[in-house]
């Protein structure tokens, strides 16, 4: 059962190893003292689900393909798994809203145990699984709509992410510290397995007689893949344990009211008149004391502010306050506060009473909470870091005395 290449028994043990330490960093995962369970234990199963995948090829090889039926859909729930993981940044996942997501893996199961059984009785001697069953037409059907899915719940990860990042500068003047870059990588890295398993796929099509070798080279794919997604996931926070005052039921109200406003502004002309009798005509008022409050009082000088918190202070909705911002002011609450953050940190550079100030400096008192968010936020607005900016008008104002 066993009479492998030296080569193909390395990737076996790749496979094995990988699979046992994906499922161990999963229950890290789950378990660590500083885990939001609600969100991980999504992660916690994609890791898992990716394992028992990697695994499928080494239990096909132990008890044969005859009874191997259930190790065929599989495959079908890392994506649900991301997908959801995903949606629990912004939102409350119950089990209940999940289970949709898993019909296809029932229904696959449930498939595979008849079609196994039925061609189990026509090849009853067959060690590994027959050439003819390999190349029938279902076989390509059905491994064509297994990794479809896979792609699909791939797109749909990243469109929840797209919209979780929009919702966010809906919500927040500072991001800094919720890192999506490697829920990117974690999305694309799995998109690029899926797709080399499409190829691979195709290949056990055209040479079945390599189906062993192609199917350990799947699994030793995912191996590390999964290893560092665990890492990535034990050190990753959710929003509400990165903000200070705020708490998970709060941060999921503030994101169905971002969405709310997601939607209104893609139907901006249909709702005009809605949206204008919501406000009683008063939207050019709120925009006006949202002007106020950020350059009289500058608000934006709390690196934490919030739009409730700029709720809060004007006593009005939130809804309100981000209809202003965007209908009003054309911004967003993120663009419209670092806006105000990077004006008022060009006038610090610029002062000559501040001439001694530190970068780090002016970044504080603008309202940045750390140099690397001013850099990053002032040469989007500008095209250049701060101290770029600096030196860039000390040089422009030499020039001009010397010409004087």
């Amino acid at each position: 059962m066993f009479n492998n290449s030296i080569s193909e028994n390395i990737l076996w043990f790749i496979a094995g190893f990988g699979t046992i330490q994906g499922i161990l960093l999963a229950l890290i995962i789950y378990f660590h003292p500083k885990s939001d369970r609600s969100v991980n234990i999504f992660l916690a199963l994609f890791i898992v689900s990716l394992s028992l995948t990697a695994f499928t090829p080494l239990i096909y090889k132990i008890v044969g393909w005859q009874k191997s039926y259930y190790t065929g859909s599989l495959p079908l729930l890392p994506g649900p798994f991301l997908y959801l993981y995903v949606c629990s940044f912004k939102k409350l996942i119950t089990w209940k809203k999940a289970l949709p997501h898993f019909i296809p893996f029932l229904l696959f199961t449930l498939i595979s145990y008849f079609m196994i059984n039925y061609l189990a009785g026509l090849y009853p001697g067959a060690v590994d699984l027959p050439e003819a069953v390999l190349k029938n037409p279902a076989s390509y059907l059905i491994s064509t709509l297994r990794l479809s899915l896979l792609v699909i719940y791939c797109f749909l990860a990243r469109r929840t992410l797209f919209s979780y990042q929009r919702s966010l500068q809906q919500l927040f003047s500072d991001t800094s510290r919720i890192n999506l870059d490697w829920v990117r990588w974690l999305i694309n890295g799995f998109l690029i397995i899926v797709i080399l398993s499409i190829i691979l796929v195709a290949l056990m099509f055209v040479y079945p007689a390599h189906l062993n070798l192609l199917l350990a080279l799947i699994v030793a794919l995912l191996a590390p893949y999964f290893y560092l997604a665990a890492y990535k996931g034990i050190t990753q926070p959710t929003i509400w344990q990165n903000k200070p005052g705020i708490n998970k039921e709060q941060v999921v109200e503030e994101f169905k009211e971002a969405e709310k406003l997601e939607e209104v502004s893609e139907q901006k002309e249909k709702t005009r008149q809605q949206k204008a009798g919501l406000f009683d005509g008063k939207m050019e008022e709120i925009a006006a004391r949202i002007v106020t409050a950020m350059e009289v009082e500058k608000l934006f000088q709390e690196t934490e502010l919030t739009l409730q918190n700029l709720a809060d202070k004007l006593s009005c909705p939130s809804y309100q306050i981000s209809l202003a911002i965007n209908d009003g002011l054309n911004k967003n609450f993120y663009d419209l506060v670092n806006g105000y953050r990077v004006e008022e940190a060009k006038k610090l550079l610029l002062s000559e009473k501040n001439r001694n100030y530190t970068i780090l400096s002016v970044g504080f008192e603008a309202g940045f909470n750390s140099k690397t968010t001013f850099n990053t936020v002032f040469k989007k607005f500008t095209g250049f870091t701060p101290s770029e900016f600096r030196s860039r008008q000390t040089e422009k104002l030499s020039v001009n005395s010397t010409v004087a």
